[in-house]
């Protein structure tokens, strides 16, 4: 098969970031590429990232060659699906690749589970409150609030446990990992990545698409 006709038939399967839908990666958009945007199926208390990347599988076609993208939360559970099934590449945006890619104040939650005593109300409150901290700005409230409050009961609390008790230590196979260097939640010196996207958010993927999806057309083409 020649390289156009192959990645006529590439597929990216994408995972958006912790209480977002499809509407984060409304503006990406790559040549010969089709974009399918996982749903997300219910964590339940047990789940760990492993266990809850497993119930992305029914969505995803194997038989035909594809690549995973996701964006940080979405990206973590990525990294898991690539040892279960096998991509092509996975595209990391704003993301960290294992736990100690991770914040310290997230690692602190392990040890002390504080999450675990706030409410799912007040974890959705907390998550709309910290848009600013993420990138998001004011005229994207509508569409970040509109996402956060279409998640189902129980998701931020249990996503949220999933990401504390994460205990990923090595990187995955065929990763490309983007970054912007103003992400404040997940900073640029503490993470590996592939590219910097310069003044680029936690919330880039919205924002600076373009860029990002050069940087994944020119790695496709690689493949």
């Amino acid at each position: 098969m020649c390289l156009c006709c192959y990645l006529c038939f590439m597929v990216i399967y994408a995972i958006p970031g912790l209480g977002t839908t499809e509407k984060l990666y409304e503006n990406v958009a790559v040549k010969n590429v089709k974009i399918i945007v996982l749903k997300w199926p219910l964590p339940e208390k047990e789940d760990t990232m492993q266990s809850y990347a497993r119930k992305f599988l029914p969505q995803i076609n194997t038989t035909q060659p594809f690549c995973l993208m996701g964006v940080s939360f979405g990206g973590m559970l990525c990294t898991e699906l690539s040892e279960i099934i096998s991509p092509k590449k996975i595209f990391l945006i704003s993301t960290s690749k294992q736990r100690n890619e991770l914040p310290w104040f997230i690692r602190f939650f392990k040890s002390v589970p504080v999450h675990k005593i706030i409410s799912e109300k007040q974890h959705r409150k907390m998550a709309y409150e910290g848009r600013w901290f993420i990138g998001f700005g004011k005229a994207y409230i509508p569409q970040y609030l509109g996402m956060i409050n279409s998640m189902q009961a129980n998701y931020f609390k249990n996503c949220i446990n999933i990401i504390v008790n994460w205990d990923r230590k090595i990187f995955p196979e065929n990763y490309v990992h983007i970054h912007g260097d103003a992400d404040k939640l997940l900073q640029y010196k503490y993470v590996k990545a592939d590219y910097a996207i310069h003044n680029g958010s936690h919330a880039m993927i919205v924002f600076q698409a373009g860029e990002i999806c050069q940087i994944i057309e020119k790695e496709i083409q690689k493949i």
